[in-house]
Parts: C-alpha cells; structure tokens; sequence
C-alpha cells in the first residue's frame, strides 16, 4: 500500500473536503482519502504509486491546484 499528502489550493470548506473525496475514491486503486480544507492537505492511500498521478489530475479537473506532493 502507498500513502501520499498533497497540498492543495483552493479548499474553503467541508464541502471542498468532500468534493475531493468523492472524486479520488472513484479511482479504482484508491483505499482511503482524508481532506483538511483548513490545512490545504489531502492525504491520500492507494494500492498502487501509479494512482498518483490520477489523483492530482482528479484534483485538478475538479477545480483545485495541487502544489505539492510529499510521500509518506
């Protein structure tokens, strides 16, 4: 399992956060997504490393910025 936090612009609220996590747990090898808007991080924890690049598209296309990724 990979575990990954994104910094992301652009989350104001819970409503953010869970907009975030709908879009990020239609992704077949996504296990678990936590969101913070308070803190602009994502966490996110995936079977596969290749899922990555997916959810920093997701996000984006969902309307937020990614702008930085930190593996854990």
């Amino acid at each position: 399992m990979e575990s990954w936090v994104l910094q992301v612009e652009g989350m104001s609220c819970t409503g953010c956060e869970r907009r975030i996590g709908s879009v990020l747990r239609r992704i077949d090898d996504v296990t678990g997504v936590t969101a913070d808007h308070t803190s602009g991080r994502v966490e996110v924890r995936a079977n596969s490393a290749a899922s990555r690049d997916v959810t920093v598209q997701r996000i984006e296309a969902a309307g937020f910025r990614v702008t930085e990724q930190t593996p854990r």
